[in-house]
């Protein structure tokens, strides 16, 4: 009877990312998929962030060991348990996982029939004792509904034939495989989506419809949507589901909703995401095109335990703030001269000699990797995201303070328009001619950048009048002067 009603779903844990300020307390997210093939009950997926800043590690040094035991129990509307006594079980995870922000998660699932359950998840702490509950209201399904909740991920992949088992932290629908959050944390770094739900269709024949998806911000505000794209039901349902990159996206709490059309019935799910902004991801991952020494806050230290080799990688983008002659120079010292010129080359460009750190340096780094994580094309990668038209503009000046990005449409490529306010005011247009994300510099005020003299044709009028009033420009009047810059 057990096994025909609750089946727990025991995966590794996986360290995720958690919200500031929330070390002590577990957090819960409940989502149900109507089963019409299991007498009408609901299928409920649960899964728990367990923090590892609320455990004690056991063991020393390699050996050292987070351990804590999981218990669950499914209660009806009267207080009764659904099941003899709770379902436990034990994790154990290295200790080095434990964290600022890092957690596990604790996946399970469950079927129930029409009703209003309560689940409740214990998390005791095998050293301290200590015993952390959280709980979640969960409704079955009274008849079949239009739609599924929705779930959000961080990442999410189809299993093929030689990769069916999934991997710690991932659930299974169908042949997608999924790895799910309680909340889902974008960060500048990593700023894909992925969304999932199931559609149902309570007619013997497909039904087609539409589906489009929506990020809205404060008070429900529209950021931005997809174009309504076609969707097909067969009879029962099928699965929805997508991506979507959310790059540019400002730090902030958002809504992710997805409204889909079918046979006549306009149905709506949302969940809630969070974007992270990069300062804070930098700090926490520490990211940088090479690994410093640890604590390496002054130039001195940031380069002395580089090998020839990681110089050489820290050298070549300086290609952006240097002169070619001075960069051939630096080629041909020998590797204790290589140290002490990049040492020397950034003590040059410390806004704030008062304090070890040398932000601009930090600032650079940071911007060389995000731009080879967001801005690399192709599968092979042969070309660094920094050495990209738009990855050498974000190294050599940072985010955009506005941005206009448009998908393929009306005979245009993909088009994405930034704006710098700060400073001297500039602003870069860029086109994806290839249709793989090979985005090119197509048009600027920049004088230190090339445009394509032809650009107004590689587009459209339209595209080049969406672009004229998103900078305050008459493109299309023969007017190469600006109203703004």
């Amino acid at each position: 009877m057990l096994r025909n009603f609750l089946t727990l779903v025991v995966a590794a844990s996986v360290s995720v990312a958690a919200p500031a300020g929330a070390q002590d307390a577990l957090s819960m997210r409940a989502v149900r998929y109507y089963r019409a093939d299991d007498a009408g009950k609901t299928l409920v997926k649960a899964f728990v962030e367990v923090p590892y800043e609320m455990l004690q590690p056991s063991g020393s040094g390699a050996d050292a060991v987070l351990t804590y035991s999981v218990s669950a129990r499914v209660l009806d509307s009267s207080g009764m348990s659904l099941l003899p006594e709770a379902l436990s079980w034990t994790t154990r995870v290295p200790a080095s996982l434990r964290g600022p922000n890092a957690v596990g998660i604790e996946p399970m699932q469950f079927a129930v029939t029409p009703g209003v359950y309560r689940l409740e998840v214990t998390v005791a702490d095998s050293v301290s004792g200590r015993q952390t509950q959280v709980t979640a209201e969960v409704e079955g399904y009274g008849r079949i509904p239009p739609a599924s909740d929705l779930l959000l991920s961080p990442a999410m992949r189809v299993a093929d034939a030689n990769d069916t088992v999934p991997q710690p932290g991932e659930m299974r629908w169908g042949n997608t495989l999924v790895a799910p959050v309680v909340k889902l944390r974008l960060t500048p770094l990593r700023p894909q989506v992925f969304y999932f739900l199931e559609a149902y269709n309570g007619s013997t024949e497909e039904q087609s419809g539409t589906m489009e998806v929506a990020i809205l911000g404060q008070g429900g505000s529209l950021v931005t949507q997809t174009p309504p794209q076609p969707v097909r039901i067969g009879p029962g349902g099928g699965i929805l589901k997508g991506s979507l990159d959310l790059d540019g996206l400002p730090e902030g709490e958002y809504t992710l909703q997805v409204t889909v059309n079918l046979g006549g019935t306009r149905t709506q799910r949302a969940a809630e995401l969070e974007m992270a902004g990069l300062e804070a991801t930098l700090a926490s991952q520490q990211s940088a095109p090479v690994a410093p020494a640890a604590g390496a806050e002054t130039d001195e230290a940031y380069f002395a335990a580089m090998t020839e080799a990681q110089l050489d990688t820290a050298a070549s983008p300086l290609i952006l703030l240097m002169r070619p002659r001075d960069l051939r120079t630096y080629e041909s010292l020998s590797v204790d001269a290589k140290r002490r010129f990049l040492v020397e080359f950034w003590k040059g460009k410390d806004q704030n000699a008062a304090t070890p750190r040398n932000e601009e340096r930090e600032r650079f780094y940071g911007a060389i990797a995000y731009a080879n994580e967001q801005y690399r094309v192709g599968r092979g990668r042969q070309e660094l995201g920094w050495q990209t038209d738009r990855g050498r503009i974000y190294a050599k000046y940072g985010a955009p303070d506005d941005r206009l990005r448009r998908v393929q449409g009306g005979g245009a490529p993909p088009y994405e328009v930034w704006r710098y306010t700060r400073g001297r005011p500039r602003f870069f247009i860029f086109a994806d001619r290839t249709g793989i994300g090979g985005y090119n510099l197509i048009h600027t005020n920049d004088l230190q950048e090339n445009g394509i003299p032809s650009w107004r044709e590689i587009l459209t009028p339209d595209a080049v009048r969406d672009i004229g009033q998103f900078l305050g420009q008459d493109f299309l009047g023969g007017s190469s002067g600006s109203n703004l810059f």
